[in-house]
């Protein structure tokens, strides 16, 4: 790409600006980081039902598609990781936004025309025809959406600031959070009044080609490139924060250590679970008495939960060990979990949704807070990179685990127990986290 048009003051210069940049920045990653929707399994799962129907593939079937291509995305990401740290979150957002607009046309194309593409691949069978497509399909979702979209939009933030990381943090998973979790009835929505072909069409041009627009013109990697600092701070007044300035772990000294693969577990686990949770909703819900709609309306008290959770959390994130918040997200990820056996029940739906909703918002907080908190910004990319990849791989699990229970049990109690052992596990591992608090 031309340098002067990626140059950080065209079109304009951020130091310039009437307030400090970051708080653009703040308000860029959040819309980058609800861009990602459509990669994200509460983007897909909202089609699944019709991919079902489109390809010819069962709901085991297009698990196991969407599980491999995101698996595959998985091991793709630790890389873009790397690479973002060299290219930085302007050239990377804007690949992520062409990526994902080129994924969501092939999705709506392959809906709508899906007989004749699969007649230019010859020998196999239609079944295993559908499912390479759909492969590809999804790796270019999840990588794009879930990976290349998301882990730019949140480093970017947490390039611009440092003691206030937790509280900008909070304020931007308000909106991140209450649109994750209100995505599925909103799409839902948007298919009722349109239909699925248009309304991933919308998806491509608004969450893909705008976002990339967008980025262009307004996403900055890190202040220094601006002739900015952190947190609002000036290069003639500079005050060191030794904590800043010293602290810059490498990937293979992260990666050693266990504090590293505890928090990276504990955020697994949630894409684990929530990928199969929201992947199976329409299905769930049906074996619950529920209709499509019902099932689709317990997203939006997720979402309120999600962003008082998520506003708390980010403020209390900046004065107390990040690990007793560790330890309160996979609690209440385990008791979500348990509770799905009692689906049909009224109050355990409440249960569901308050627990789903805590533990949402506290893996957003984490997912923001951690990674430079405990290992630097330099880099960060890389380290964010590998922790990125592993919950893509964990989501892949989520959907065929959800959808072989219903299968071969007709319910999905066996997942249910296997999320609720998963995390009592989790909560004794988190309490073994080292204490990573800086008094101020």
């Amino acid at each position: 790409m031309n340098k002067l048009l990626l140059n950080p003051n065209f079109p304009f210069k951020p130091k310039k600006f009437p307030f400090f940049y970051g708080w653009m920045i703040a308000l860029l990653a959040t819309i980058g980081m609800i861009s990602s929707i459509p990669g994200q399994t509460m983007g897909v799962g909202v089609f699944t039902e019709y991919l079902i129907k489109k390809t010819g593939l069962n709901r085991l079937e297009i698990s196991l598609a969407y599980m491999t291509g995101t698996i595959i995305s998985s091991l793709i990401v630790p890389f873009a990781g790397r690479v973002l740290d060299k290219l930085g979150a302007r050239t990377m957002v804007i690949i992520a936004g062409l990526g994902l607009s080129l994924a969501l046309l092939l999705l709506a194309g392959f809906g709508e025309w899906n007989q004749s593409m699969l007649g230019f691949i010859p020998w196999f069978s239609v079944t295993v025809k559908a499912t390479v497509i759909m492969i590809f399909i999804f790796l270019l979702l999840r990588q794009f959406g879930q990976g290349i979209m998301t882990m730019t939009s949140r480093n970017m933030l947490s390039k611009w600031f440092e003691t206030r990381r937790g509280l900008v943090g909070g304020i931007s998973g308000v909106a991140v959070s209450f649109g994750f979790s209100i995505a599925p009835q909103v799409m839902n929505d948007l298919i009722r009044h349109f239909d699925y072909i248009q309304t991933i069409l919308i998806m491509a041009l608004t969450c893909g080609l705008g976002t990339a627009i967008l980025g262009w013109l307004f996403f900055r990697d890190n202040p220094e490139e601006c002739g900015l600092l952190m947190d609002n701070g000036s290069i003639t007044g500079r005050k060191v924060n030794p904590e800043q300035s010293t602290r810059a772990v490498t990937l293979v000294e992260a990666r050693k250590t266990y504090d590293f693969w505890i928090f990276c577990l504990g955020m697994c686990s949630s894409s684990f679970i929530i990928t199969g949770f929201t992947f199976h909703i329409s299905s769930i819900g049906k074996i619950a008495g529920l209709s499509r709609d019902q099932s689709f309306e317990i997203f939006l008290p997720i979402a309120i939960i999600s962003v008082i959770t998520h506003f708390i959390g980010g403020w209390i994130s900046d004065r107390v060990p990040l690990k007793y918040l560790l330890m309160l997200q996979v609690l209440n990820l385990g008791i979500g979990s348990m509770a799905l056996m009692e689906f049909q029940n009224i109050w355990y739906q409440y249960l569901v949704i308050a627990c789903f909703g805590i533990q949402s918002g506290l893996w957003a907080v984490l997912s923001m807070v951690t990674w430079p908190r405990f290992f630097g910004r330099t880099h960060l990319g890389a380290i964010a990179g590998l922790a990125m990849g592993c919950q893509v791989f964990a989501s892949a699990i989520g959907p065929p685990v959800f959808g072989a229970s219903q299968s071969w049990t007709g319910d999905y109690n066996t997942a249910a127990w296997i999320a609720g052992i998963l995390n009592l596990l989790l909560f004794i591992g988190a309490t073994k986290a080292k204490v990573y608090y800086k008094k101020k």
